[in-house]
């Protein structure tokens, strides 16, 4: 959770008093913690903008959770199902089940077991749900808090007083006393009091603006250029707000190249013709900043971001041609092929607004049939979105479909191995390797390389090396022919010597890691025992152990010790003599190591056969000893 939320929600919350008169949050406070008759688990129940995610952070917090054990789930499952719920030990965590449209019964009667888990562990979950999803009938007796609307204005004068005390009264002034009406949401009120805490001196009229989106603004703008003549003024103000705070030449031949779109043609005389760049730019309420880069945002912040969203919801004709222009100037050899990044956030906030599936629609189709800039600006897109509160859920679901649909073509299998490897990956790991998990699984193989080259980058981040090839080595292990096989030829891709990247290999001396639980070694010979195993995959494992065995970019530690473990009791294994013995090839490191290799598992092997039996003396024999 973001530390920043975290200290807002326990230092400047309102509590609101529900029907009964009681406040709501203490309320619930006392149904987690009472020494009596409490429970773990408890089920806010409210409108979308009442503030339930602040409430349950309040809580937990007001419960005795610290902070740094607080976790939200990131949901990845076409069902909820409390199985998949965790009960780490002293943890808060909250579920967001607004968006699922009917729980079934299954989930409402796991609520039991995992209310008795959670009773063991000192775990609490808060479950967030909207009016009408959340009916359990007698399935299950889990208390309920139907949360109000708190004051929108106390809420801000709260978070004003925790940041900005000395601007408390800004919210009566003329300019913002209306923003707040009645009805106005808990997020209405959190947005008021940052952009009252960031403004500058006197700023209470922008603070006005950029709160209602610049709307006055900008209708007073389009109304004053609403000539022919004006059109190419419109693609420039169009031009600055995707392309804020780019230098001015590639704004300029963006807004000529929207403006050539919608059928305008321009003067004779190219860059000689026309107003010059500060006229434009005073045309449009621009500014040029920091080496002629041109910025709407430098005099009225959350300018750029307005324009977008005036033009998309007022001109809803114009949202096809807006997607086809930023797919020119992002293209191979276009204007802003530099700027992607920046095309890629607006992409994903156009996607919020009403209509915003057109933007899932072509960045889909780039995938398929755009050049390298269009693919790389699809899968920035996706992986943004795949990470957005608003539209995570619904592009992850969207990413495990074209996993696993047989029509898929290979740039769409590659571009959701990429979206794994990036930003998906190392937040949110597990989620990203389950879309992986099927893209190994796949039995056409088209995604092979992709799924190699994911896992790679993953191991490159230190900090989850171990539960990427945790989760690996679990595949190759399971009962599942089809997973098992994925994950023996996923755990190959991570070992095979000839590739850039190697995953860290261990050494004799490796301390145990995560408390002692597992060793990597241990996960490395638990991986290639179930490689050898596979039958699609024990040709490949013994190669690559015999490359193990032959190549100096290992030391001895770190090859000899697992080996040896790998091969011991497997012995009788196809191929196992060959990998001992090598070829007429094997380098003579190669053949050393094999020496040391097998004079170490003949050692132990002797050591396990049982003792001869002691021989009797012959009754009567002056020599026993001899005659023994």
């Amino acid at each position: 959770m973001d530390a920043a939320e975290m200290e807002l929600a326990e230092h400047a919350f309102v509590d609101a008093a529900g029907p009964s008169g009681n406040k709501q949050a203490a309320q619930t406070i006392s149904a987690l913690a009472r020494p009596f008759r409490r429970s773990p688990v408890v089920v806010l129940r409210g409108e979308a903008g009442v503030g339930r995610r602040t409430t349950a952070l309040h809580v937990l917090r007001g419960a005795g959770v610290p902070a740094e054990r607080i976790r939200w789930l990131s949901l990845d499952w076409d069902q909820p199902r409390t199985e998949q719920i965790p009960t780490t030990k002293g943890h808060g965590f909250i579920l967001d089940l607004t968006r699922s449209q009917e729980l079934d019964e299954d989930f409402y009667t796991g609520l039991a077991d995992y209310q008795k888990a959670a009773e063991e562990t000192e775990a609490f979950l808060i479950i967030l749900a909207g009016i009408g999803n959340w009916n359990p009938g007698p399935m299950a007796t889990v208390p309920v808090v139907t949360l109000v609307r708190p004051p929108a204005m106390q809420i801000a004068q709260a978070h004003l007083r925790r940041h900005t005390e000395d601007r408390v009264d800004w919210l009566t002034r003329p300019e913002l006393k209306t923003l707040l009406a009645n009805g106005a949401s808990a997020a209405d009120a959190a947005r008021l009091a940052r952009l009252v805490t960031d403004a500058d001196d006197d700023g209470q009229e922008a603070v006005r603006e950029e709160f209602t989106g610049w709307s006055d603004h900008l209708t007073q703008w389009f109304t004053q250029h609403s000539a022919p003549e004006d059109v190419s003024e419109r693609a420039l103000l169009i031009a600055a707000a995707l392309l804020e705070n780019v230098p001015a030449a590639v704004v300029l031949e963006a807004a000529d190249r929207l403006f050539a779109e919608v059928g305008g043609v321009l003067p004779a005389g190219g860059a000689l013709a026309g107003r010059d760049l500060r006229q434009r730019l005073d045309s449009v309420k621009a500014s040029a900043v920091d080496d002629e880069r041109i910025s709407l945002d430098a005099d009225r912040h959350g300018l750029s971001e307005a324009v977008l969203r005036h033009v998309w919801q007022e001109r809803p004709q114009l949202r096809s041609v807006l997607l086809t222009w930023a797919s020119q100037i992002s293209a191979p050899h276009g204007a802003a092929v530099r700027h992607l990044r920046r095309i890629a956030d607006c992409l994903v906030r156009l996607s919020l607004l009403p209509g915003g599936s057109t933007v899932q629609g072509v960045v889909s189709n780039w995938i398929d049939t755009g050049g390298t800039a269009h693919r790389q600006l699809a899968v920035e897109v996706l992986e943004k979105m795949a990470l957005h509160p608003d539209t995570g859920v619904g592009t992850r679901k969207l990413l495990y479909s074209w996993a696993q649909a047989k029509t898929s073509s290979e740039e769409t299998l590659t571009a959701v191995a990429e979206i794994c490897a990036g930003r998906l990956g190392h937040e949110y790991p597990r989620i990203a390797l389950t879309r992986l998990r099927v893209l190994a699984s796949r039995a056409d193989g088209l995604a092979r390389k992709a799924v190699a080259d994911a896992v790679r980058a993953l191991v490159d981040a230190p900090e989850q090396r171990l539960l990427i090839l945790s989760e690996i080595v679990s595949w190759a292990e399971s009962a599942n022919d089809t997973t098992a096989g994925a994950g023996a030829t996923t755990f190959l891709a991570l070992t095979d010597i000839s590739s850039e990247s190697l995953f860290p290999l261990p050494t004799q001396q490796e301390p145990a890691d995560h408390e002692g639980d597992v060793r990597t070694g241990d996960l490395f010979v638990r991986g290639w025992r179930a490689a050898l195993r596979e039958a699609t995959t024990t040709v490949a494992a013994h190669t690559q152990l015999a490359a193990w065995l032959d190549t100096a970019k290992l030391s001895d530690e770190q090859v000899l010790p697992v080996v040896a473990a790998v091969l011991r009791g497997n012995l009788h294994q196809a191929g196992a003599a060959e990998l001992l013995v090598g070829t007429p090839d094997t380098s003579l490191l190669g053949r050393a190591r094999r020496k040391k290799l097998l004079d170490q598992l003949l050692t132990e092997q002797r050591s396990a056969l049982p003792a001869p039996p002691a021989l009797e003396p012959v009754p009567g024999s002056t020599d026993d000893v001899t005659r023994a």
